[in-house]
């Protein structure tokens, strides 16, 4: 198989862009409250505003949440998709196909940069309804 290293580069580029396209569906979600617990809270809620302390009307100031900047499946997606880069750069250095390197860097490309990616094409979704408008 001449091809070996960009047909890896290809293989680890879809998986990167599979994760990049499903990375709501991978991510842990918080187990929903009940609705016992929900109305605990907003009884607890209403007791303390009404009846244990109607003359403070300071609020109580709220920390300021931090949130991660990249998780572990952000991370995975990336480090794939720059994975999938050197494989094709690599391949394309050994003279390997062109279409086959051209395309481990283009989808690791996608991968690493999905958001822009999706905004690319929300562009060219309104770019096409408008040039049907005219039409």
């Amino acid at each position: 198989m001449k091809h070996r290293i960009g047909i890896i580069g290809l293989v680890v580029g879809l998986i990167a862009l599979g994760l990049a396209i499903f990375q709501d569906a991978l991510r842990p979600q918080p187990p929903e409250p009940t609705l016992k617990e929900v109305a605990s809270e907003a009884g607890k809620k209403f007791l303390t505003e009404k009846f244990l302390s109607p003359e403070s009307d300071s609020q109580p100031i709220a920390e300021p949440r931090v949130v991660a900047l990249y998780d572990g499946v952000d991370l995975t997606y990336m480090i794939l998709g720059f994975i999938a880069m050197i494989l094709g750069i690599f391949s394309w250095v050994k003279k390997d196909h062109i279409r086959i390197s051209g395309g481990a860097i283009s989808l690791g490309l996608m991968a690493v940069a999905w958001q822009y990616v999706l905004i690319g094409v929300a562009i060219a979704v309104v770019i096409l309804i408008i040039a049907n408008f005219g039409a």
